[in-house]
């Protein structure tokens, strides 16, 4: 039985749509029918009631997924195993980053994956974090940053570090903002992102009923667009400390000097995947460049 055949078969049932599957598989619609219709052809089995809205399980479809999904995480071990034989950690690493690459040290980690690893080849997408969770969970990244708790259930989650966070406003405001009120901020413009955001979910629940009186501007979905939002002055916005200071060392924002909670910074990746060599290659480097995290689940994944 062709393992590639069983992968399609796989991913065909998580996407529900032959068009999706075959954009995961990088390949073509076509060959993904192909593919399904020879593992059906091959078990005597129809695998999926087509539709049109999509690809629907048939009842042997729902009762083969679960075993197909053993066989070829079985075999991925066996590789993993066969590759720590031979003592070379080789293979393409492909990590989801959440915020700048300067901050989550990625030319750090680069560096040390170049001299300890050199058959390990970085791949970085940008991404938020509830997205990230959810590629790592397709098996489309094999780990990443995120930011806040996040539904994480389902991984194996390491804590790197609790970020300090501030809100940040344009240098002319000071007189208003530096001191003022839970009560005066929610009248002043916000530059905000979306509900999905974990840094709006600190900001909604410091502010409780009150973040639905919120006044919000723009919405953004990245680190650099709420800053320059904030430079222009078009808002405030509840930012990382560190982007916050930077911008007061600059002469173009002031600080909020009220107290605003941190947000925990994690790496995360899929459970059954924890020891692969690949993978602990990734985190034990970040053993160095965190020395905040966690360290013994570290140390267990190392061990």
């Amino acid at each position: 039985m062709d393992l590639n055949h069983l992968k399609t078969f796989v991913v065909v049932a998580e996407e529900a749509h032959l068009t999706r599957a075959a954009e995961r598989l990088f390949t073509s619609q076509p060959a993904v029918s192909a593919q399904i219709k020879a593992l059906e052809e091959a078990l005597g089995l129809s695998l999926f009631d087509r539709t049109p809205k999509g690809m629907r399980l048939t009842q042997a479809g729902e009762r083969l997924l679960a075993q197909a999904q053993g066989i070829l995480a079985a075999a991925g071990d066996m590789l993993s195993e066969a590759k720590a034989l031979k003592g070379a950690v080789m293979g393409d690493l492909k990590l989801g980053v959440n915020s700048d690459c300067g901050f989550l040290q990625i030319p750090g980690l680069m560096a040390a994956l170049r001299e300890h690893h050199p058959n390990v080849h970085l791949t970085i997408e940008n991404s938020m974090s509830p997205d990230i969770l959810n590629d790592i969970r397709k098996g489309q990244l094999d780990g990443g940053f995120f930011f806040g708790d996040g539904n994480t259930l389902d991984l194996q989650v390491v804590p790197l570090a609790d970020v300090p966070s501030a809100i940040l406003a344009p240098v002319a405001w000071a007189d208003r903002f530096e001191h003022a009120s839970q009560d005066d901020l929610c009248g002043l413009p916000w530059i905000y992102s979306s509900e999905r955001c974990p840094f709006i979910q600190i900001v909604e629940a410091m502010f409780g009923e009150r973040a639905e009186d919120l006044t919000k501007v723009v919405y953004v979905n990245n680190e650099d667009a709420m800053r320059e939002f904030v430079r222009s002055g078009n808002g405030i916005a509840f930012l990382r400390a560190d982007d916050a200071d930077r911008a007061v060392d600059e002469g173009w924002g002031v600080r909020w000097t009220g107290v605003t909670p941190p947000i925990r910074l994690s790496v995360a990746t899929q459970a059954r995947r924890f020891s692969e060599p690949l993978i602990k290659a990734w985190l034990e480097q970040l053993q160095a460049l965190w020395p905040q995290a966690d360290q013994g689940l570290l140390a267990k994944q190392s061990a």
